[in-house]
């Protein structure tokens, strides 16, 4: 049975994908990968009592299987009749909070700001077959839908797009799955998601739509507000994005904690002044260095990134950029370490870890681990000021396996803290080479409260938003 198309065109036809499932019957088609394969990135962009919009639904298992590991709240569409009437038999007593409904994703018959997070896996591959006018627009009309329902204030002063790549251990056809996250907001900024699970040759397509929605969508906020505000009264709205970013600002609450964990160094009230030095493994968007760089005029950072690709596009997307401070190094973050713990190594005041696994079977999405086993954490240990603090993201859902890190961490850092995020997986973890420089809770609440008021100088951007003393108020020491 031939199910392949006579062009890529038919991709985008209902017709064609009526005739599809039509012939292909009940047995689920997967693109790019099953739920097991896929789970790691789902699970940590998506919480379970978020509402779920996956459009291009077909009759992948996804959902079924997001469904039965506790995300109820989903709903499913395609434009395909046939597909949607299977889907309904095959789930209507089994799954009955889950709904599947015959709908255009160009024209989405969903309120403003419905869903927490939209998935697509496959579906705007289907559609950008090519880069003609006409697809194009289709795929404008589907962004701008998307965007329409996705729950962020529609008056936004700002935007960053990025662009995750998540490499697939089975799949060397496939170039990589993308998490396009867009980040706005007008008194805080909130986490958009649109989770497009694609092929890495439309990447950049997808990025530069997405580019040009949220620019004209920004205008005509502009102008919305204008309206709404007295004629006297004067704001500057930041171009499209990657041009004028906010650096005040993080959206992660991981990152937000990490950070707080720098109350944990001596003198907080001296550390503008003091030539910091760190390392951060994981550049991701560039946030987290960035942040530090811009806020910590002294300090100097070198970020380690194995991928080429995301240092583009912390550039392009996030508003990030080297200096004579800040250095990015596209390197294994194991290699690199590995060469600097010789003779005489660097010694950093702060080293943090933000890495993720790429392989979702573990157990354990961040760190890697090769990146927590005891002969490393040595060489981590060897290049780690006397006073400094080690700084890792651990997001372990195996309970034996991250009592294992932790032990591991403890044998090689003696004071060790822990601070789990509300809500997510994420547990920050804050390590020390000495027991005696243990802080009681309200003593590392004067420091962080310290540290913060040092921050907040005039003329110096912050995130009203942000207390440093409120990450860490649940720290507890293993």
């Amino acid at each position: 049975m031939n199910l392949l198309p006579k062009s890529s065109k038919e991709f985008g036809s209902a017709d064609y994908w009526e005739k599809f499932f039509q012939q292909r019957g009940k047995t689920a088609f997967e693109w790019y990968g099953t739920y097991l394969e896929l789970c790691e990135v789902l699970h940590k962009y998506i919480k379970p009592k978020e509402k779920v919009l996956v459009i291009g639904c077909g009759n992948s298992e996804l959902s079924e299987q997001l469904y039965d590991v506790g995300y109820q709240d989903i709903v499913n569409i395609d434009i395909s009749e046939v597909v949607i009437k299977q889907m309904k038999e095959r789930n209507g007593s089994r799954r009955p909070h889950m709904s599947f409904l015959k709908m255009d994703m160009t024209q989405l018959e969903f309120p403003d700001a419905t869903f927490q997070v939209v998935l697509d896996k496959g579906t705007l591959d289907a559609v950008l077959t090519d880069e003609e006018e006409v697809t194009l627009r289709q795929v404008d009309r589907m962004l701008a839908e998307v965007g329409r329902v996705l729950q962020v204030p529609f008056l936004s002063v700002g935007g960053d797009i990025g662009v995750r790549t998540v490499q697939h251990q089975d799949h060397s056809a496939l170039s990589g799955d993308y998490v396009i996250e867009d980040v706005q907001g007008e008194d805080r900024w909130y986490f958009r998601r649109l989770i497009f699970l694609s092929n890495r040759n439309v990447v950049q397509s997808e990025a530069r739509l997405l580019k040009d929605t949220s620019h004209r969508a920004q205008k005509k906020r502009k102008k919305d507000r204008k309206k709404q505000r007295p004629a006297d009264t004067s704001e500057d709205f930041p171009p499209a994005p990657g041009q004028s970013i906010d650096k005040s600002y993080l959206c992660c609450e991981h990152h937000k904690a990490m950070v707080a964990g720098l109350a944990l160094l001596r003198n907080p009230e001296l550390l503008l002044e003091t030539p910091l030095t760190l390392l951060v493994v994981g550049l991701g968007g560039g946030s987290l260095p960035l942040f530090v760089h811009d806020h910590f005029p002294k300090s100097r950072i070198d970020a380690v990134e194995i991928d080429p690709t995301m240092l583009e596009v912390a550039t392009q997307w996030f508003g990030f950029s080297q200096s004579d401070r800040m250095k990015v190094h596209i390197a294994d973050g194991l290699d690199y370490i590995t060469s600097l713990a010789g003779e005489a190594p660097p010694h950093y005041d702060v080293i943090m870890f933000d890495v993720d696994s790429k392989d979702p079977t573990l157990g354990m999405s961040c760190p890697p681990p090769a990146f927590v086993d005891q002969v490393f954490l040595q060489k981590v240990k060897s290049i780690l000021c006397h006073d400094g603090v080690f700084i890792l993201n651990l997001v372990c859902r195996d309970v034996r396996l991250k009592d294992s890190v932790l032990a591991g961490l403890k044998a090689a850092f003696p004071l060790l803290y822990v601070r789990r995020i509300e809500g997510e997986v994420n547990e920050i973890l804050f390590c020390q080479l000495h027991p005696e420089q243990k802080l009681a809770t309200p003593e590392l609440l004067e420091m962080a409260q310290v540290l913060e008021r040092t921050l907040r100088k005039p003329g110096q951007g912050w995130d009203d938003t942000y207390v440093l003393s409120d990450m860490l108020k649940t720290v507890k020491i293993v």
